[in-house]
């Protein structure tokens, strides 16, 4: 007599990863934003690739990734760590490195009008450094507000980008 087949269990269906949700999700509002802003892209010269080629291209395939990666997590598909990777999955997200980093951005975001690309962008470096673990204060300071310098030395001088001084106009 013949084996009986045993039944086939379909997995369960795991929940929503909410870290992987929010990747998704932040991928498609950055392509969302970059296609927007693709359209703010004056044409210029008549011709078969204008300025707004490339800009479409990443715009469009970043949201074509975004929505993909939304769809895969919304079904329950999680962003597996390598075997190499000393993660467990199932704990939860830790947020604050990530938080710290995107804190900087913001902050450095809104002072880099009125302080000045160097200062702004010095507050950027400062919160990824920090976000990483470092703890001399001092010397993360220096290394960032020089690598900002260095930066706004070579897009203004070496690249002719008009890039904001704020208080630092007249000494750059």
């Amino acid at each position: 007599m013949p084996d009986p087949v045993p039944p086939t269990s379909t997995p369960a269906r795991s929940r929503v990863s909410v870290p992987d949700l929010l990747v998704a999700l932040g991928v498609t509002l950055i392509g969302a934003l970059l296609l927007i802003g693709t359209t703010q892209i004056p044409f210029g010269i008549n011709a078969v690739v204008g300025p707004r080629v490339f800009p479409l291209i990443v715009g469009s395939g970043t949201l074509v990734l975004g929505l993909v990666l939304t769809a895969l997590t919304l079904r329950g598909e999680r962003a597996e760590p390598s075997v190499e990777e000393d993660t467990d999955p199932d704990l939860p997200a830790d947020l604050k490195a990530p938080g710290i980093i995107l804190g900087g951005f913001v902050l450095g975001s809104l002072l880099l009008a009125p302080l000045g690309f160097v200062i702004g962008t010095a507050i950027m470096y400062f919160s990824v450094a920090l976000a990483f673990g470092e703890r001399r204060y001092g010397l993360i300071a220096a290394v960032a507000l020089i690598v900002a310098l260095v930066t706004y030395v070579l897009f203004t001088r070496g690249l002719g980008l008009t890039l904001p001084a704020g208080v630092l106009r007249g000494v750059l």
